[in-house]
């Protein structure tokens, strides 16, 4: 089986766990070859594009920034190699936060169930990123509500999230009516490839808590 294979093999079990032990069974067995699967065997883009959307608009680099989902650590990677030295990695596997923890750009990693409160104060984050979580099997648009509950007022949230879900949770309809309701604004949407070598695409967008 040639890396590219095995590569989208994993990609589509992500695709189809149902519940929070399918995830930790996922990200256990997965965390060790995650970066490579994705990094190498699929071209995994994402990380690089979403940073670079956060980036046009959190100019300082002292900025205190939460990387959800952050897996392994590549968009927190992404993001040191920018020059921000203030972030926090959170993610549900226990797996995956240690393999982050050797990359060393993270000052604190904590483990958390995305579908609960999280244990934060409100408004504490001078800006969020969200790469890859918003996807088939996980976390749903309610989540939003959360991560702008701790954030500040007038801070950038960037998000990919997969245009089947897209579709099929009615994010477009979720977001309307989230900015009529004034919880946030819609600064940015585009629909981009996640990787080079595969055909997965998401919608790259830039929030802003009112």
């Amino acid at each position: 089986m040639t890396k590219n294979s095995t590569s989208s093999k994993m990609l589509e079990r992500a695709y189809t766990v149902t519940s929070s032990d399918d995830v930790k069974r996922l990200y256990r067995d997965w965390a060790e070859t995650y970066d490579e699967h994705l990094e190498s065997g699929l071209g995994y883009r994402a990380p690089e594009l979403l940073s670079s959307m956060l980036s046009r608009v959190v100019s300082d680099f002292d900025s205190r920034i939460l990387d959800v989902g952050c897996g392994t650590g590549l968009v927190g990677s992404s993001l040191s190699s920018l020059g921000y030295i203030n972030l926090d990695g959170l993610d549900f596997s226990l797996d995956m936060l240690e393999v982050a923890r050797e990359k060393r750009v993270y000052k604190n990693l904590i483990q958390a169930d995305l579908n609960k409160k999280l244990n934060f104060n409100d408004a504490i984050y001078d800006a969020i990123i969200c790469c890859g979580t918003f996807t088939r099997g996980h976390v749903g648009p309610d989540v939003l509500i959360e991560l702008m509950r701790i954030l500040k007022k007038g801070a950038p949230l960037a998000c990919t999230i997969n245009s089947g879900v897209w579709i099929e949770k009615e994010f477009d309809r979720w977001i309307e009516v989230a900015v009529k309701d004034g919880l946030l604004a819609l600064e940015g949407k585009s629909s981009e490839d996640y990787f080079s070598k595969s055909d997965e695409k998401g919608f790259f967008c830039l929030l802003r808590k009112y």
